[in-house]
């Protein structure tokens, strides 16, 4: 019988933080386009239902959570980042994705 084996079993403090970081700088992006699509659908609540007071007051709530955990998610990655910096852990540069042009492109 097989014994089952971790995949981070025999990994380091180091390497284990660096997945760790892996899967949050794969996260925020995620939880931040969910937030803002919160923030949108209150904001359209807020214009669609400009006649009744409790859809306003709904449209808000949205708005408010939507900011509230935009904000929490930008605090959250500037302080991990400068962390992982300080103490040399993740990755050196942040992944940018950027497109390439044509003076990038080797020649043919």
């Amino acid at each position: 019988m097989n014994t089952p084996t971790f995949f981070l079993a025999d990994s380091t403090f180091k390497t284990t933080i660096e997945y760790i970081l892996d899967m949050i700088y794969v996260l925020v992006p995620i939880l931040s386009g969910l937030a803002f699509i919160v923030f949108f659908w209150g904001l359209s609540k807020f214009i669609l239902n400009a006649d009744k007071p409790e859809k306003i007051k709904e449209g808000k709530n949205y708005m408010a959570w939507g900011i509230l955990v935009l904000f929490i998610l930008l605090t959250f990655k500037t302080i991990i980042g400068l962390v992982s910096s300080d103490l040399e852990i993740g990755p050196k540069d942040p992944a940018i994705p950027t497109l390439k042009t044509s003076a990038e492109l080797p020649a043919s």
